[in-house]
């Protein structure tokens, strides 16, 4: 059995845009674990009226100019980060640093900053990432590699828990505005996945789920990767510990 956080907290999503970032407010727009969901990105999040929005704030951020965001940042308890790009919509490998590690490791700074803990670590807050499976500080990719960086970066910080999630292929849920052409070779892996029962992918919509447990239960069945890092505890959610997590 899980068990369940009752208490009223505070959600912030950090690039509620995203393919994932969307699953994730609105899985928890439709679940009672919060009592205000901010979703924050550059633009705002278009949700259908099957969505109850009562507890949505929309927030835009001017990642270039954080300061002016200080009060979006204030007052959360649960930050869920999905926050980043491809090279090719960034444009350069430069650009997709800039979004894909240091947007969230400043965001992540200040946060902390805003939400400070009465003792011990730095922050009060519960910051989960997602980042995505081959993680690796030390790659010769730059999609790994960047992915690992900011892992490592985010344990360094200061927060009560960091969680991050290392999602295999991501099976969206939604038309994507600009046709992204791995999106359908992931299609054909989740189907042979599934069917070989292979825990290669997830559905967007599945990792959502995942992450709000994270924050909200007591996860059962099963034993992420979990360690101790400048005060934090950090665990880690493998593609299988996601979808065992939905089974729940």
């Amino acid at each position: 059995m899980s068990q369940t956080t009752t208490s009223p907290k505070i959600a912030l999503v950090l690039g509620a845009t995203g393919a994932v970032g969307k699953a994730v407010v609105k899985d928890l727009l439709v679940n009672e674990h919060y009592t205000k969901v901010v979703a924050a990105g550059r633009r705002h999040v278009q949700l259908d009226d099957s969505i109850p929005q009562d507890k949505l704030v929309q927030e835009t951020i001017d990642f270039e100019n954080l300061d002016e965001s200080r009060g979006a940042f204030k007052d959360v308890d649960d930050v869920y980060c999905c926050l980043g790009t491809t090279r090719k919509d960034a444009g350069s490998a430069e650009a997709f640093r800039k979004i894909d590690q240091e947007y969230v490791i400043e965001s992540a700074k200040m946060i902390a900053q805003e939400n400070p803990a009465t003792e011990g670590v730095k922050s009060k807050v519960h910051f989960l990432y997602c980042s995505s499976v081959g993680a690796n500080a030390n790659s010769y990719f730059l999609y790994p590699q960047s992915k690992g960086q900011t892992e490592e970066r985010l344990q360094q910080i200061g927060f009560s828990k960091v969680s991050i999630f290392q999602p295999g292929g991501l099976v969206v849920e939604e038309a994507r505005p600009r046709f992204r052409p791995a999106e359908s070779f992931i299609g054909l892996i989740d189907r042979v996945s599934t069917a070989l029962r292979l825990n290669m992918t997830i559905p967007v919509g599945g990792a959502a789920r995942a992450m709000r447990k994270a924050a909200t239960d007591t996860p059962a069945f099963i034993q992420p990767k979990t360690h101790q890092e400048s005060g934090s505890q950090v665990i880690y959610y493998s593609n299988r510990d996601m979808l065992v997590m939905n089974q729940q």
